[in-house]
């Protein structure tokens, strides 16, 4: 069965109102409206509701960036799935490598929150991947196969259909440089083979997209890839050409 591709614009913390507005209206009135590519586009928090009020009617989806663990309490500072829900999101981004990084995140943690997302029907994207000294020590498989044992540990099959997997080596983003093709394609060989034998009777798998330094100019030659059911953008999310550029070449990566 072929799946739809998925293109999904990661803005981390950038942009103001008027300029968040200004790149979903450039973007809706480039992308051609037939193109048989599923648009997710995750702000950050304060832009939710505007975003979600512009792209109101269309074919792209609104993602939060993440959401707490817990569905509400004492947890200052926190967002919980009901409220990027009530915002208008439909998607939400859990475990990228810049919130374990920097926010000290932990599978457990992430696993926590897919749960939650999960429970909300929320569609969610779990990010996977490895740091340069975990890649230099050959570490890439172990490391991505502990992140998705613990990250997916009691999902249910039911619920996959609902997550995509998002291989992101720590080591290129923000370099402008993407993996090489054979690395990609054997890490996202592995992690499908690591969700067949996680989910045997799974009807259907998570979709698995590339995130990493993906631009217009390396886009072709990652979606053709076998196991590559999309890509997780960043910093050419925030240029309408660049952007849209990207989602026309996955349009036409397929018939």
């Amino acid at each position: 069965m072929t799946r739809k591709k998925l293109v999904f614009a990661n803005w981390k913390m950038n942009l103001n109102s008027d300029s968040a507005s200004q790149l979903v209206k450039d973007i809706l009135l480039t992308i051609n409206k037939d193109i048989d590519v599923e648009i997710v586009i995750a702000p950050p928090f304060p832009y939710l509701n505007l975003v979600s009020k512009l792209i109101e009617g269309t074919k792209i989806d609104l993602a939060s960036q993440n959401i707490f663990h817990e569905e509400n309490g004492p947890y200052t500072g926190e967002v919980s799935a009901q409220m990027v829900i009530d915002m208008g999101s439909s998607w939400v981004m859990i475990g990228h490598s810049e919130r374990r990084q920097h926010l000290l995140e932990t599978n457990s943690m992430i696993n926590k929150k897919l749960i939650i997302s999960s429970s909300n029907n929320l569609n969610a994207i779990l990010c996977v991947g490895e740091t340069y000294d975990e890649r230099r020590q050959d570490k890439i498989f172990p490391t991505i196969s502990d992140q998705l044992k613990r990250g997916l540990s009691e999902i249910r099959k039911e619920d996959l259909s609902n997550i995509v997997i998002g291989y992101e080596p720590v080591w290129v983003i923000g370099s402008g440089k993407s993996a090489k093709p054979k690395d990609i394609l054997e890490v996202h060989n592995f992690i499908h083979e690591m969700l067949v034998s996680l989910f045997p009777k799974a009807e259907e798998l998570p979709r698995i997209v590339y995130g990493g330094s993906v631009n217009s100019e390396n886009i072709e030659s990652i979606i053709s890839l076998e196991n590559v059911d999309g890509v997780l953008v960043g910093n050419a999310a925030l240029d309408c050409k660049k952007f849209c550029d990207i989602v026309m070449k996955v349009g036409g990566s397929h018939d």
